[in-house]
């Protein structure tokens, strides 16, 4: 069954236009005259869905769409105006065309009295798990408004963090791009002209120079291979990274890293206790709080944990057992836990841990960032200073290279 788009006139020649549902474009049209009108166009209408992902013109919906639509229904909805009038509004205010699309076909499914929920359901890569449990749950308490705003807050906070972190990752970066061109430029490029100089007076180099003159032959004679290799170590490390077992390398390789392990690890953290809190303080189950937190984790091994911490709790264990003896969470965190499950206040006790390991998390990246910036500059200094001085080590002994 699809959904068709008609344009009929009537008995008075008025033109009317539609939606309906049918198996094919010609079932629609017999279904038509059967009502007798007459049809003067019909066709299947875009699946909303793609038109989402294509846009006019390649644009996707991103994560900021997702904040203005649900701080925009929030506020609405909150005033007092109906879900689908808010949504109607919505749509004939925005100017993204697949935004526009998918809201006006939520807006249709609602109508139709489907669940806000089931409908935001058809959009995964759009709306997450999270946007659609909380409303889900905003649905049985009777809490729409109050729910979309905290989504919104939600989305927000989590858009932020993944700032913070990719901000902290992009210095260093393109600090070690540019180290890489610079020592390339003077392999290719000045070596050379050194090695002409050195070339006539018959010497023994010493080692160093005679390594980077190794080098720089390999480079400038063998650099289509070179290209050639390293192209093909990315497009199968492109793939291996795609394989499950290649997701869990990447994983494993991220939160020991040196440096900026202990960031992801906060990161991670902070994502899925930021999810966990947002869960247990509107209501939801903690099993489905523990579940959801695993699919946004964004890291296999924090995935696992929430994944077996949910396992153990469905056991009748409590939070803090299992977090007590887990690595990845610190010792004062599991206390914090046992705390707030010991005097029932749960929920106020993951907001407040949320925002610890937030707060702990920008501390780590403005520390990072700092960290780096000397880090890198030394360790370029060492790089080119080791390059220069392979290269003047043969002038510092000159008068014995040209006596010889």
């Amino acid at each position: 069954m699809g959904r068709f788009v008609y344009q009929v006139r009537d008995n008075t020649g008025k033109n009317e236009s539609g939606v309906l549902t049918a198996k094919d474009a010609d079932e629609a049209v017999r279904v038509l005259r059967a009502e007798g009108k007459t049809v003067v166009h019909v066709h299947q209408e875009s699946d909303p869905a793609q038109v989402v992902l294509r846009g006019s013109a390649g644009k996707k919906v991103n994560r900021d769409d997702v904040i203005f639509f649900a701080t925009q229904l929030a506020v609405m909805v909150d005033t007092g105006v109906q879900l689908t009038e808010a949504l109607d509004s919505i749509a004939r205010q925005t100017r993204h065309p697949g935004l526009k699309a998918m809201i006006q076909d939520i807006s249709d499914q609602v109508k139709g009295g489907t669940e806000f929920s089931i409908a935001l359901e058809k959009y995964p890569k759009v709306f997450g798990n999270v946007f659609v449990s909380l409303v889900r749950a905003s649905e049985a308490s009777g809490t729409m408004g109050q729910m979309l705003q905290r989504v919104s807050d939600y989305l927000t906070q989590e858009r932020d963090t993944r700032k913070q972190v990719r901000g902290a990752m992009t210095y260093p970066m393109c600090m070690l791009g540019f180290c890489l061109m610079v020592v390339t430029g003077l392999l290719v490029f000045i070596l050379p002209r050194f090695e002409r100089i050195y070339a006539g007076n018959g010497a023994v180099l010493p080692l160093p120079t005679r390594a980077l003159m190794g080098l720089s032959h390999a480079i400038v004679n063998y650099w289509p291979f070179i290209v050639g290799l390293l192209v093909a170590g990315g497009i199968g490390m492109f793939f291996y990274l795609r394989t499950p077992a290649g997701r869990i390398a990447l994983d494993t390789v991220r939160i020991f890293l040196p440096l900026v392990g202990p960031m992801y690890r906060k990161t991670y953290l902070a994502r899925s206790l930021r999810t966990m809190a947002t869960m247990v303080s509107t209501g939801v189950s903690v099993l489905e709080g523990l579940e959801i937190s695993a699919r946004v984790a964004g890291n296999y091994h924090y995935s696992r944990l929430w994944k077996d911490l949910a396992a153990h709790v469905k056991q009748g264990s409590t939070l803090a057992d299992h977090l007590y003896s887990c690595r990845l969470i610190p010792c004062t965190l599991a206390q914090m836990v046992e705390a707030g499950e010991r005097t029932g206040r749960l929920a106020m006790v993951m907001n407040r841990i949320a925002q610890f390991c937030e707060d702990d998390l920008k501390v780590a990246v403005k520390t990072l960032t700092n960290m780096i910036e000397p880090v890198m500059i030394i360790v370029m200094g060492l790089i080119v200073g080791g390059i220069a001085m392979a290269l003047l080590l043969p002038v510092f002994s000159l008068s014995k290279i040209v006596a010889h």
